[in-house]
């Protein structure tokens, strides 16, 4: 397979995963419980960092996966949760970054 129809694959791969999120009752409830979780985490690894000095991106992944990972053990949170959290987690690098430069 081609690299244009891998992406086109992954592509359609991903549209079909945000219109199920979007769309459906389960994918709501799914957004829900994400939401649910994610500040409480965020704040958790916001201080974390301010701990730390000269924090990274690396730093800031690697302590996203443990912390997630730890999360969900003691919230007995399903895979695919604790997989969105992951991925939401990481995508909030750029906003605590500039949070970090200001203090």
């Amino acid at each position: 397979m081609g690299r244009f129809k891998k992406g086109l694959f992954l592509g359609g791969l991903l549209g079909a995963a945000l219109v199920w999120l979007n769309a459906t009752p389960k994918g709501k409830e799914m957004r829900e419980k994400i939401a649910a979780h994610l500040e409480p985490l965020f704040n958790e690894l916001t201080v974390s960092l301010k701990q730390l000095e000269g924090p990274t991106k690396e730093m800031y992944d690697a302590l996203v996966e443990r912390a997630v990972a730890e999360y969900a053990a003691k919230k007995e949170l399903a895979d695919d949760v604790r997989q969105q959290l992951v991925r939401q987690l990481k995508k909030r690098w750029s906003k605590l970054q500039h949070e970090l430069k200001r203090k």
